[in-house]
C-alpha cells in the first residue's frame, strides 16, 4: 500500500511541475491581439521554448510569433487565473533587438514583467555505488521592472524596487509592517507593487477631479 501512495505522490509532483506554465500542446482559452489591433479568440497553446503560439478556432490552427502579436491573454486552468503576455523589443545576446513575450505581473506606474524558460538541470541519483546523472526540466523565471522602454532586471527587490515607491513610502511601509511581509517571495512583492500602482492611480484620479472642479 505504501508503494501505491508513493507512486501517486511521484505522479502528482511530476504533473504539477510539468504544467507550471502553459506549454506547446497544452491548450487554454484566451484571446490574441495582433500588431494591426485585430483581436482573435479561441484556444491558445503557448510554446515557451520557441516563443511562439498557436490559436485554434473552428478547427483551424494558426501559428504566430512575437513579431506578429502585440499581446495575448489566457485562462490558466492549472493556476486557475488569467495571465497576460505582451510582446516587447528586447536586446538579445547577439547584439540586436528582437520582440519576445513577457508575462505581465503588475501594470501601472511600475510595470513588472517576467521572462520564463525551461532549462535542464543535472541531478545525481542517491545510489552511491553506481551514481547516474539525469537531467530534470525546470522552469526558471527572470523578473524585470519595465519603465520608459528600459528593462531593469530585479535581483534584490528591497534595494532595487522599494526605492522606486518613495512617493508613497509611508503607506507602503505601514502595509508591509501591518501584514508582516518579508518580501522574499514573489507573491508578497507583487502585493506591494500592486498597492503602489493603486495608490498612484487614485492620486492621479483625485488630481484630475480637483482640476476639473477648479475650472
Amino acid at each position: 500500500m505504501k508503494y501505491y501512495y508513493l507512486f501517486l505522490l511521484c505522479f502528482f509532483v511530476q504533473f504539477t511541475s510539468a504544467t507550471a506554465l502553459p506549454q506547446y500542446g497544452f491548450w487554454c482559452s484566451g484571446q490574441v491581439t495582433l500588431e494591426n489591433d485585430v483581436v482573435l479568440e479561441g484556444d491558445i497553446s503557448y510554446d515557451l521554448k520557441f516563443d511562439a503560439l498557436q490559436i485554434k478556432k473552428d478547427g483551424v490552427i494558426r501559428t504566430y510569433t512575437a513579431q506578429n502579436i502585440a499581446a495575448f491573454e489566457i485562462f490558466d486552468p492549472i493556476k486557475y487565473r488569467h495571465r497576460k503576455y505582451v510582446a516587447i523589443d528586447y536586446a538579445m545576446g547577439e547584439g540586436y533587438d528582437r520582440k519576445t513575450f513577457f508575462e505581465v505581473l503588475s501594470d501601472g506606474e511600475l510595470m513588472v514583467l517576467r521572462k520564463s524558460k525551461y532549462i535542464r538541470r543535472p541531478r545525481v541519483t542517491e545510489d552511491f555505488r553506481a551514481p547516474h546523472i539525469y537531467l530534470n526540466v525546470v522552469c526558471r523565471h527572470t523578473y524585470y521592472v519595465y519603465r520608459e522602454g528600459e528593462f531593469m532586471e530585479v535581483e534584490d527587490f528591497q534595494s532595487q524596487v522599494l526605492p522606486l515607491m518613495r512617493s508613497h513610502h509611508r503607506q507602503i511601509k505601514d502595509y508591509v509592517q501591518r501584514c508582516d511581509l518579508k518580501l522574499r517571495e514573489i507573491h508578497e512583492q507583487m502585493r506591494v507593487v500592486n498597492l503602489y500602482n493603486q495608490l498612484v492611480a487614485i492620486g492621479e484620479t483625485d488630481k484630475l477631479l480637483t482640476e476639473s472642479v477648479g475650472k
